[in-house]
């Protein structure tokens, strides 16, 4: 071999990892511009979504501290409840005429009044669904609010109204796969921002750390960095659920391939018989008691045709989901007999994994310790939004210095 042919193998040699330098750095670009670009655009929205969500983690305490008039009672001693057919029979007279009451809903704590959901027709054929309060010691209505007129989401109380912006930009929950979609791009930036982030030495911790002292531009870039390090893990898992939620069918297909999912329970019908009347919320209750002896009572969905069931709902203590229940028995409303029974214990993998989807995005599965991480969680988009901002302005103006 030459020793022109030696000296131009070398030189190939020590061209090659400038070259793959080279290539890495134009990838870096490229992913950077797609950071920023979704950042930039998407990333608004997210605020906006991470704003309403660090609201929404503790959602029941301000919709009652907001209403406390008519959602909150006096507790008496002892605090003996009044029998449900009794609370229900008063919230019944008090209600227009032609009302269907279609859910009563336990309180949440002690100084907390029956919630009872019932629809009423209006004259332009649309329907409105109202919410009256129940004091469950007194049996006396304490006021009622209107929860939808017709399909207006802006006749809505301020916290659900919060909760339709939340998932569906105000623009109908058949448009809620738009905020999906901006979920995933989102969802992708992050990711890209973590690859980014990662410290080419690969020593973590210096890219957890801001230099304060340092120039504005360094700080900015620094608090952007650590902010989203930081935070990476629940602002993935935020996203994850999220976006699970609002493609929900998709969600159940792509889990059933690893296990079996089963559609929402149908839980079964009542059998009229002539001269037979209701048995009534109490004797529905008595009956889930039998199935369900722990757990408290958190709901009774009222039958809503002569062949309805009542569907008792009884929430054991270590459900992660605290805003509805995966316990439920349907009971015929005439003869009390059990025409189906829901019990989570009894769930697939599949199935814990949707259960454990709303509970997860809204912490409530880890008590207040988890909805505070997702009020912290929440803001955390309008810090990364306002740095990435900065950030991206820094750099437009000392690519124009030159030439000025």
């Amino acid at each position: 071999m030459s020793d022109r042919t030696v000296a131009s193998k070398r030189e190939e040699q020590s061209a090659s990892p400038s070259r793959a330098m080279r290539r890495r750095g134009h990838a870096r670009k490229v992913l950077l511009q797609i950071h920023r670009t979704i950042g930039l655009f998407a990333g608004a929205i997210f605020v906006l979504v991470g704003l309403s969500g660090s609201v929404l983690a503790f959602r029941d305490n301000i919709d009652e501290w907001l209403n406390a008039s008519i959602m909150r009672v006096e507790t008496p001693t002892p605090a003996t409840r009044r029998p449900l057919d009794e609370i229900l029979a008063s919230a019944v007279a008090s209600m227009p005429a032609e009302s269907k009451a279609e859910r009563v809903t336990m309180p949440r704590h002690a100084g907390a009044a029956v919630a009872i959901v019932f629809m009423v027709e209006t004259d332009d054929f649309d329907v409105d669904a109202y919410e009256m309060f129940v004091d469950p010691y007194t049996a006396k209505v304490t006021g009622q609010r209107l929860l939808l007129h017709g399909d207006s989401t802006l006749s809505q109380p301020l916290i659900p109204l919060v909760m339709a912006f939340h998932w569906t930009l105000l623009l109908g929950v058949n448009n809620a796969y738009l905020l999906g979609s901006v979920g995933i791009l989102v969802f992708v930036s992050i990711l890209l921002g973590f690859y980014l982030w990662w410290p080419r030495n690969g020593d973590w911790r210096l890219g957890l750390k801001i230099k304060w002292g340092a120039s504005p531009e360094r700080v900015v870039y620094d608090v952007h960095r650590s902010v989203g390090a930081y935070f990476i893990v629940f602002l993935l898992v935020t996203l994850f659920t999220g976006v699970a939620m609002i493609f929900k069918p998709a969600t159940r297909s792509a889990a059933s391939v690893f296990s079996e999912v089963r559609a929402d329970p149908d839980f079964g019908k009542s059998t009229p018989a002539a001269g037979r009347t209701p048995i009534g919320l109490d004797a529905a209750a008595a009956v889930a008691d039998r199935i369900f002896p722990d757990g408290a009572l958190h709901w009774i969905l009222l039958p809503s045709a002569p062949n309805g069931v009542y569907v008792v709902g009884k929430q054991s203590s270590d459900e992660p989901n605290r805003t509805k229940t995966f316990r439920n028995v349907g009971v015929d409303q005439y003869s009390g007999r059990v025409a189906y029974v829901q019990d989570r214990s009894a769930f697939t993998a599949g199935e814990t994994f949707i259960e454990w989807l709303f509970p997860l995005h809204s912490g409530e599965a880890f008590g207040a310790v988890g909805r505070s991480i997702v009020l912290l969680v929440g803001l955390t988009p309008l810090a990364l939004f306002v740095t990435g901002f900065l950030r991206w302005r820094q750099k437009r103006r000392a690519r124009k210095r030159p030439a000025n």
